[in-house]
């Protein structure tokens, strides 16, 4: 069944809300967690936010269900959820104060989409007007192809209010430290000299409520008694904001319903950004702890036999998804010890081992109505082929033995037919956060 993840829950929302508007930090802008006014416009801007559960059958045992969080058809990507919340705040802002808003993303590729669309969407509703409500994106040159046309690039005026920045550094990460020293040294200017708001919209809390809606819907609406079998739920991250956005859900339903709730987590990475793993297994971000490849040079391959490792890789270094590019999140404490406490474990994936089960998750994602084209190299997004080839290579290899459901979080999956990709001719490209500020 297809639901409207956040028109499902609004008082579930404006009540998660309440419970961590407090943990805003008041030293930089960020506007409160209140939604606007709820009328058939707000209504219609929150629809594209779907989501929907696919039962897949079973593999060696194991059943498994698609967790479609990818129905935004200008996204496809779970981002869209949490955009539109952070959209909806800034016009409750907007209308409140007077103030008009730009909102600041470094990104590696799908929350710049994911904004970037529900600001479109704001503006075609009506609910804000184009000097109101602004954004600006920064992002590494490896994930330009991800970025789509729509009227925020095709419109000059709205290009130019709207600018796509790129930066053409070689760690991917370093826009972050960009956006952090643009905020710090631009946004009281930019406030007192045109009364805008710049809104730095890295912080967890901004996709914390969003992510808990999955808990919601999952209690409501899983195919199966959740509370009769262990569940497992598995998600190809770069710092698991959906995981703990999950738990954050299941927690506040176990406190209102008095039930306990069975819910493992499995963390997916790959080897360039495999740091969440590598605390999970041994306390410790540093990369000695990895295990030892050797390359077999009658297949050219790299192999080893550590279980949570590709056994397999053309690179032992290898970046499979630009998506995932954060090194040392500070949310991997966290994360370890709700593992620790619910169980679960984490995994690191290739991409051989992801083309070696390329025709076996094609078969499986059949009933789910995406379908993976024969020519991988269409491809634009892999995250979805990430958790598919960490879930089934953890239950050949028996590091989840001891659950029974297997749910996989389907949050991003797309190819380049599936949309317009960004003229490049638009795109500015920044190698520090003084070369953005001539932008807005």
């Amino acid at each position: 069944m297809e639901v409207e993840l956040i028109n499902e829950y609004l008082k579930e929302v404006s009540l998660l809300f309440k419970d961590i508007n407090h943990e805003r930090n008041k030293e930089v802008f960020s506007p409160e967690f209140e939604l606007p006014n709820i009328d058939n416009k707000l209504i219609k801007f929150f629809s594209v936010a779907r989501a929907e559960f696919c039962s897949l059958g079973s593999y060696k045992g194991k059943n498994i269900t698609l967790l479609n969080l990818m129905k935004n058809e200008e996204t496809q990507t779970t981002k869209t959820l949490a955009s539109l919340l952070m959209v909806a705040r800034a016009i409750n802002h907007i209308n409140k104060t007077g103030e008009s808003i730009l909102i600041f993303t470094p990104s590696s590729g799908n929350k710049a989409i994911a904004l970037r669309d529900a600001v479109n969407r704001a503006l075609e509703i009506g609910l804000v007007n184009h000097t109101q409500l602004r954004i600006l994106t920064l992002i590494p040159e490896k994930s330009v192809h991800k970025v789509r046309a729509s009227k925020l690039t095709t419109n000059k005026l709205l290009n130019k209010l709207n600018p796509i920045c790129v930066y053409k550094g070689a760690e991917s990460q370093q826009v972050k430290t960009i956006g952090c020293d643009f905020y710090t040294n631009y946004s009281k200017e930019i406030f007192e000299r045109s009364n805008t708001r710049v809104w730095y919209s890295l912080d967890i809390n901004n996709y914390k409520v969003a992510d808990a809606l999955r808990a919601y819907f999952c209690y409501h609406y899983f195919p199966s008694n959740q509370q009769e079998k262990r569940q497992l739920h598995a998600h190809s991250v770069s710092s698991a904001y959906g995981l703990l956005g999950y738990d954050f859900g299941k927690k506040k339903i176990e406190n209102e319903t008095n039930q306990s709730i069975s819910s493992g987590y499995l963390l997916i990475q790959h080897l360039d950004t495999c740091d969440m793993v590598l605390s999970l297994l041994y306390g410790s971000f540093s990369r000695k702890l990895m295990p030892k490849y050797t390359l077999d040079k009658s297949t050219g391959l790299f192999k080893q036999l550590n279980n949570h490792f590709p056994l397999e890789t053309w690179d032992v270094n290898e970046s499979l998804e630009s998506t995932f590019y954060t090194h040392k999140p500070s949310t991997s404490f966290e994360m370890n010890r709700l593992i620790e406490v619910n169980g679960g474990s984490g995994i690191v994936v290739s991409m051989y081992e992801c083309i070696k089960n390329i025709g076996k998750i094609r078969e499986m994602l059949k009933p789910a109505g995406i379908h993976i084209p024969i020519d991988i190299r269409d491809i634009n997004e892999w995250s979805l082929i990430m958790a598919f080839t960490g879930v089934i290579n953890s239950v050949d290899r028996g590091i989840i033995n001891e659950f029974d459901d297997i749910v996989i979080h389907g949050s991003g999956f797309y190819t380049k037919m599936d949309y317009e990709s960004v003229n490049k001719n638009i795109i500015h490209y920044v190698a520090s956060h003084e070369d953005i500020i001539s932008l807005v």
